[in-house]
């Protein structure tokens, strides 16, 4: 019987559902399945990263390291020169979406699938049919020939990872304050030359905001901070080729074999340690010397690329070998991790590029941009204004640490990335549907909560799913650091090899 199935989402993570259908397939000629993919128009084959039409959001992995395919890391230099196109060695997020596109209608031709250009806004489980049946936007135009048995379905994949942002300060809803600042080039309608700007966030971010605001519009008053203020390590010259020995996934199964199922923070340490030591690294002299807070952790990163590179390459590998071990860790263990290693993972394993670097310090040394320490509450205020229609013109001013004057801004931009903790799902129908109706969970971690051997969903009302799926950033706190495309890819693929392997039985 064929299986009728829905693909939520068409980012990176619908993409690689698609592309794992379509490597499949072949090796099992017994399966149906009938493909449905959901995604508004500007979202589909790009998803919220790669929609973006500016030029200075850059993708901080170099162009022949990314694909669609991730058994195929050359396939987007080789799209790139068939389409007489330059190779970059940072190509615009804008460009490497307009190539997964391409690749996504391409595997929707070859797999016969349907692709209805809205989104899905809610979902029902009917038990005594065991399918699901999807609501979509009723504002969504071109749908009269969808009928209500279109939308039923044996099994859905969401890939719907377009998660809130963070609302640390409680801004939300105030003049002159910006929560979401893609795609960039909405910030045209916000600050303008001469105003002062404040951007929370100091991650990948923060970057192209800040990148945005100073080479496209013209702010020469910028002010960046986040709650921790590290930055992420800049790629070093060269990708090393260094291969972890010692910090391997065989090594991490064999701790979980021993440990009956755990793997421990102190089990994690000794791994990183012992793989540092091969290396002549001492671990507690190369945080103190080379992690830093602030512009200082830039400069030490930015000076020092050799070394730095080698580290960004054993921090990939630890993400790696962490897909398996953080589901086997007890939350004291998470939280050990957390306080010693997350922000050090980050930095080093999400490195901004070498570009973005140098117009940071160029910003910073010609005394545009300045980095501000503990900033403890953000109050909005308005003054008396003859320029404004309302008669008021709103500002804002930042408390900072004890014996710090506060520092007044005209604009607030909001680069804090995704809000794993889903702590504010309004505007986001399907999540926050989910969650009341609870089809799925919120995990301690974040996203949702899921079975991360078989992809499998995880409700506190029906136990685990076997016919709904989560990937990519929508699990992305039970999966560690879940927004690498190749680890979402070969996911995809492993999950529907299981599938259409039961559906031959």
């Amino acid at each position: 019987m064929k299986e009728k199935i829905a693909v939520i989402g068409m980012g990176v993570s619908g993409a690689g559902v698609l592309l794992a259908y379509a490597k499949e397939l072949p090796h099992y000629p017994a399966a149906e399945v009938e493909l449905v993919c959901f995604d508004s128009s500007e979202s589909f084959g790009r998803g919220k990263p790669f929609r973006e039409q500016s030029v200075h959001a850059l993708n901080n992995s170099r162009s022949h390291t990314i694909s669609y395919d991730f058994e195929d890391e050359e396939d987007f230099v080789n799209w790139l020169k068939i389409e007489g196109l330059e190779v970059p060695e940072f190509t615009s997020r804008k460009l490497f979406g307009d190539y997964l596109n391409a690749r996504t209608q391409a595997l929707v031709s070859e797999l016969g699938a349907s692709v209805i250009e809205t989104k899905v806004t809610a979902v029902k489980w009917l038990p005594a049919s065991r399918q699901w049946q999807l609501q979509l936007s009723a504002d969504a135009d071109g749908l009269e020939d969808v009928r209500a048995e279109d939308l039923l379905f044996d099994r859905l994949h969401l890939c719907c990872g377009e998660l809130p942002a963070a609302d640390y300060y409680d801004l939300k809803g105030q003049p002159h304050y910006i929560h979401e600042p893609y795609p960039l080039a909405a910030l045209k309608e916000g600050p303008k030359p001469g105003d002062s700007v404040a951007v929370i966030g100091t991650g990948l971010s923060a970057l192209d905001v800040y990148k945005y605001l100073y080479d496209e519009l013209g702010i020469r008053e910028l002010k960046l901070f986040s709650r921790s203020n590290y930055f992420p390590s800049v790629r070093g010259q060269a990708d090393s080729p260094y291969q972890c020995k010692i910090l391997t996934e065989e090594n991490v199964r064999v701790s979980i074999k021993q440990q009956e199922g755990r793997f421990s923070f102190e089990n994690f340490e000794n791994l990183l340690k012992a793989e540092l030591a091969q290396l002549g690294i001492d671990l507690t002299y190369f945080i103190e010397t080379f992690f830093r807070r602030g512009i200082e952790g830039v400069l030490v990163s930015y000076h020092n690329p050799d070394l730095v590179s080698l580290m960004q390459q054993v921090m990939l590998q630890a993400a790696i070998i962490l897909t398996e071990g953080w589901a086997a860790m007890n939350e004291s263990d998470r939280q050990q991790f957390n306080e010693r290693y997350d922000k050090l993972l980050v930095a080093f394993r999400n490195p901004m590029p070498h570009a973005s670097a140098v117009e940071l310090l160029e910003g910073v040394r010609n005394k545009e941009i300045t980095i501000l320490w503990d900033v403890s509450i953000i109050e909005a205020c308005q003054r008396p204004s003859e320029l404004t229609p309302e008669g008021v013109e709103p500002y804002f001013v930042l408390g900072l640490g004890e014996g710090d004057a506060d520092v007044v801004v005209d604009w607030v931009v909001n680069a804090t990335g995704m809000d794993l903790a889903m702590r504010d799902l309004e505007g986001y129908d399907l999540l926050e549907r989910l969650v009341d109706q609870r089809l799925v969970q919120v995990d301690s971690a974040g996203g949702l909560s899921v079975n991360v051997e078989s992809l499998n969903l995880i409700s506190p009302r029906y136990g685990e799913w076997a016919s709904l799926h989560g990937h990519g950033m929508l699990v992305g706190g039970a999966i560690y650091q879940n927004n690498s495309t190749f680890k979402i890819q070969g996911q995809a693929q492993r999950l529907v090899r299981r599938l259409l392997a039961q559906a031959e039985v």
